[in-house]
């Protein structure tokens, strides 16, 4: 994806999108800023499994102190933003390969808590995009 302004400009765009490498975060922070969005990046490069993945999601967006770390705790953070008001979001995470190498089986349910908070967004008629930038196995230095 290129044109990360078109994209973000309309809520019917609203959802997951897996891109590949050489897409460029600060483009896409550019863009979600021009568009009034607010951005966060999720770093998961060192992330094997769950704990790991909600702990660092938790910090990333900056999820309430009552966020309880299970699946369900996360799909209620994702579908109810009241605590980070904003006009609509851009969420990046970035290493989710390193997930899939050590627990495949939470990433099914973590892409279909995902593909649904996109979903139930977009039903409502606000910005929200999930990007996940797809990169090979995680490696020292890999982001």
């Amino acid at each position: 994806m290129n044109d990360w302004m078109s994209l973000f400009g309309s809520y019917l765009n609203s959802g997951v999108h897996r891109v590949g490498e050489g897409v460029d975060e600060a483009g896409i922070r550019e863009a979600a800023a021009a568009n009034g969005l607010d951005f966060s990046c999720v770093n998961l490069c060192e992330v094997r499994d769950k704990a790991g993945f909600l702990s660092e999601t938790a910090r990333s967006l900056g999820f309430p102190s009552h966020f309880g770390m299970n699946w369900d705790a996360l799909n209620d953070c994702l579908t109810d933003m009241s605590w980070r008001p904003a006009a609509g979001y851009v969420v990046l995470f970035t290493g989710l390969r390193c997930l899939a190498e050590g627990a495949a089986a939470d990433l099914e349910v973590l892409t279909r808590i995902l593909d649904s908070a996109a979903q139930y967004w977009k039903q409502r008629g606000v910005l929200f995009y999930i990007i996940v930038l797809c990169r090979p196995p995680c490696e020292s230095g890999d982001v």
